[in-house]
């Protein structure tokens, strides 16, 4: 496996350490004065768009290989980076805007201070936390600070193509309300913004088309004429410029000239007119203009902005453009689609429709989310905005899918994570949360218990299954998850200082949040219906049993390795930093995105264990849904071909000639977690046939009393039909230890 197991080592130096961390935060600190100040130096000595947009093409742009895979041209720098740059010097008015040309000396002392910056205001921000005495206080200002990063760091909230997919079917419906109080609609404005992306890259990958053909000339002269050739519009000739290279100067220094020369094209590059996308969209001009004008910020307009807020909430983040003149530049247009949310909402509140938004945000997250989970489960019963009644008070259950004996809820909250909620009070953070979060969680769960009283007899409990179409006798597994339109999947791994927060009430346990288009992607990743119910089953458990740092698609890659069989428990456990995990995921839709075949990622399963699971699935027995998560959760992928290794001995000892009927022809997988089933495999001759069903049930009996285990699953191989994955299945269970684990 590829993740970490994180241990520190820093034993009872704990707080030596973390004294020394803070002692270098405030040193840090006490510098940022100065990096500030270099940083509008530069600003004021050479042209700032001609900066911020060379320094934003070296820091986006990466080359990718045949495999999906990415390699970046500047390490260390992020779109946050970017962004912060870009909303310090429209702190500036034109007027103040250096007129020089950039130099290499120049762009180099923004590549080395920018990153300092960025570092030391989450440290001044670190040392605040570390000032609050008060521990539910300072575990709010955590979780802030943790979704903070998280919101920084991570810019795309989906893959390119699944997040274009979400905005067109999200805003469209309320194309003709934009229209009639703006002028323009939603769908105008992903139009034009899909428009500047694919125009400002197609000129950024023609500019390096040229340049790799300019660098692969043989000597100077060849260079130099090369790179007239591939940039006509350049003044001037090559002769005038051969003569001015100094007599000597290496070709390679000659290539890092013509280069660095060719960076004075980025700003103009990067930027579009109205009349450009006007006519690459058939859109009238003054249409295009306005939805322009909305996306972009004039230089001096965030003169009153404080630098440290931008960290939090930049302004950059709604309106990525930069309006200079009678042109628009986006030195990051991708940046649209990172934040087009905010983006739309701002289109919405000006155009006085974000009720009418709010209101199309709840219903398409709830159409979004059936429609996954019916692509997914495609025998599944569902009932969708599910009401119910305790006593005289109604509840609403989202959806409710049924299949077999495994009850899926699924709670869909398109509340919003405002910017005050990123960088104003913990106290606005709380709400959101518990909007966003621990509600909907609460919401789940309140009907979750009452299947479980449902199932132990309670009469009240009863009527409310009963009305909702459950029969509640028959339910072994009952998964929950949270759907939002906002990535929080940062808070997977925050539970700790929730509880801490007081925002989780004591004893519940909270379902897993995950964003629309994370749901998406597990959907068409995971596309049957056993594993996709046996991920989220183990999901549930792998975030309470390990501290783990990472987002929902480094659990997908979690499981794509290890189907989540991890270890026995949160005691023996350790710290794991998955982040990176969705590398194989990444690749996938990076290629895909790029027009690029390759092979979808799927899950690590043994030829043993897929092949009862395929049968599982296609002869349904009743609880198919319950073994098929039994037999997945038995072992890891590394562990899987020892069964299948302990299946052909016993197939050996069972046809001897000396073999009595029942004996040597049994062995089981206890998996180290209690919650998890016991399976065995019985191995039977075909002519005992007669004597299967006798012997399972008694394995099944013995192995229930031995492991005290709440299920067995047995299932029984034919030696003369070896080819077959199983013959008969067994599922035995203890009525209250299963009602006790459904509970936890």
């Amino acid at each position: 496996m590829s993740f970490e197991k994180l241990n520190f080592g820093i034993g009872d130096r704990h707080e030596d350490f973390k004294q020394a961390l803070l002692k270098s935060a405030r040193d840090d600190v006490d510098k940022y004065p100065a990096l500030i100040s270099r940083l509008f130096d530069v600003f004021k000595e050479r042209m700032p768009e001609s900066v911020l947009s060379t320094f934003a093409f070296y820091g986006t742009r990466a080359a990718i290989n045949a495999k999906g895979e990415t390699r970046s041209f500047a390490k260390g720098i992020e779109q946050h980076h970017i962004e912060l740059l870009q909303g310090i010097a429209l702190t500036l008015p034109v007027a103040d805007w250096g007129e020089d040309p950039f130099t290499a000396e120049a762009i180099q002392t923004v590549f080395d201070i920018l990153p300092q910056i960025s570092d030391t205001i989450f440290k001044r921000r670190l040392i605040d936390e570390a000032d609050e005495v008060d521990d539910g206080r300072k575990a709010l200002i955590a979780l802030q600070e943790k979704i903070r990063l998280h919101t920084q760091a991570v810019r795309n909230w989906g893959y390119f193509s699944e997040v274009k997919l979400i905005c067109r079917e999200l805003y469209a419906a309320l194309d003709a309300k934009l229209e009639a109080a703006a002028g323009y609609t939603f769908s105008d404005i992903l139009d034009v913004s899909e428009t500047v992306l694919t125009t400002i890259e197609q000129r950024g990958n023609e500019h390096m088309g040229a340049l790799r053909r300019v660098v692969r000339a043989r000597d100077v002269q060849a260079l130099v004429e090369a790179y007239f050739r591939e940039f006509p519009d350049l003044i001037g000739s090559p002769e005038k410029l051969l003569n001015v290279i100094p007599e000597g100067m290496p070709r390679k220094s000659v290539a890092a000239f013509l280069m660095s020369h060719a960076d004075l094209r980025h700003s103009n590059d990067m930027s579009v007119t109205a009349s450009e996308i006007a006519a690459a969209t058939g859109k009238e001009e003054e249409r295009v203009n306005r939805i322009l004008g909305m996306l972009s910020i004039q230089p001096g307009e965030l003169a009153d902005q404080k630098i440290e807020h931008m960290f939090l909430s930049n302004p950059v983040w709604a309106r990525p453009g930069v309006h200079v003149h009678d042109k628009y530049m986006f030195v990051v247009p991708q940046a649209i689609f990172s934040h087009i949310n905010e983006i739309m909402w701002r289109f919405a509140r000006s155009a006085k429709i974000e009720s009418d938004l709010s209101d199309r945000r709840a219903a398409y997250l709830e159409d979004k989310t059936e429609f996954l989970i019916r692509s997914v489960l495609p025998t599944a019963r569902i009932t969708k905005n599910a009401k119910w009644m305790v006593g005289a008070q109604q509840f609403e259950t989202d959806i409710i899918a049924t299949v077999d004996k495994t009850v899926f809820l699924a709670e869909a909250k398109s509340h919003r994570l405002t910017p005050e909620g990123l960088r104003g009070a913990p106290d606005r953070l709380k709400r959101h949360l518990n909007e966003m979060v621990v509600a909907p969680s609460i919401q789940s769960a309140r009907l979750a218990e009452h299947i479980v009283a449902a199932r132990a007899g309670n009469i009240e409990s009863l009527k409310i299954t009963q009305s909702l179409g459950l029969d509640a006798e028959n339910v072994d597994q009952i998964i929950r998850i949270s759907l939002t339109l906002d990535d929080l999947s940062i808070l997977s791994s925050s539970e700790e200082d929730m509880a801490k927060a007081g925002l989780i009430p004591e004893g519940h346990t909270l379902a897993p949040v995950l964003h629309i288009a994370d749901l998406g992607c597990i959907a068409n990743i995971i596309d049957e219906e056993i594993p996709f119910l046996h991920y989220f089953s183990e999901r549930f458990h792998f975030q309470k049993h390990f501290d783990v740092f990472g987002d929902e698609l480094d659990f997908l890659g979690v499981y794509l390795s290890t189907g989540f069989n991890l270890g026995p428990s949160q005691k023996n456990s350790y710290r794991l930093m998955v982040s990176g995990m969705s590398g194989v995921i990444d690749r996938y839709y990076t290629a895909r995105d790029a027009g690029i075949e390759i092979k979808k990622p799927t899950a690590t399963i043994h030829r043993t264990y897929k092949g009862i699971i395929d049968k599982l699935a296609r002869t349904k027995p009743a609880g198919w849904t319950t073994m098929g998560i039994f037999i997945l959760s038995s072992a890891s992928p590394e562990e899987q071909p020892t069964v299948e290794r302990g299946l052909n001995r016993l197939r050996k000892s069972v046809t001897r000639k000396s073999a009595r009927p029942g004996h040597e022809c049994f062995i089981e997988i206890v998996p180290p977690l209690n919650r998890k089933a016991t399976v065995g495999f019985y191995v039977y001759e075909g002519k005992n046939t007669n004597l299967r069903r006798e012997h399972m049930e008694h394995f099944a009996a013995e192995a229930l009393e031995r492991d005290d285990a709440a299920s067995c699953v047995l299932f029984a191989r034919n030696t003369d039909n070896w080819s077959s994955p199983y013959d008969a299945a067994l599922l035995v269970q203890r009525r209250e230890k299963v009602r006790a684990e459904l509970k936890s």
